[in-house]
């Protein structure tokens, strides 16, 4: 892939803990790479991910807190379960598993996301750009990469 790889992080507002991380994940975070925060893990509809690969992300990244840490007790469980079975049909209809990813933050750790986000974004490189799903014109969720 030529360039940066196109990526959607939708982050749970409660899993970064460290204010360090959090204030990198808001104030300097690649232009190729669009926060959504939303209340939980568990708030995310399969519908969002099929929206931003439609509207030509190469990669969405979830972000949620480690199980037994969920601020809503177990939202973040019912979002593993259903996001894991939407990637098994989005692998169905043909799209490669590493263009999607689910990680568990523990509040308590520093420096992850960063680590994370460089590892995915390097996946994303190796692939070419997604083309697969790319049919709706606009902006990817609200950031319009031209």
């Amino acid at each position: 892939m030529k360039g940066k790889a196109r990526i959607i992080l939708f982050q749970c507002q409660y899993c970064l803990a460290s204010s360090a991380d959090q204030d990198w994940v808001e104030q300097e975070l690649p232009d190729n790479i669009k926060l959504i925060k939303v209340p939980c893990s568990g708030r995310i509809s399969p519908l969002f991910i099929m929206n931003a690969f439609q509207k030509g992300a190469d990669g969405v990244m979830v972000s949620g807190c480690m199980p037994e840490k969920c601020h809503f007790i177990n939202s973040n469980l019912g979002a593993r379960r259903q996001l894991d079975e939407f990637r098994s049909f989005l692998i169905f209809l043909g799209l490669e598993p590493k263009r999607f990813k689910f990680l568990w933050m523990n509040i308590d750790e520093r420096g992850v996301i960063q680590k994370e986000i460089a590892a995915f974004s390097a996946e994303l490189k190796k692939l070419k750009p997604n083309k697969k799903f790319n049919t709706l014109k606009g902006e990817i969720i609200g950031q319009n990469y031209g």
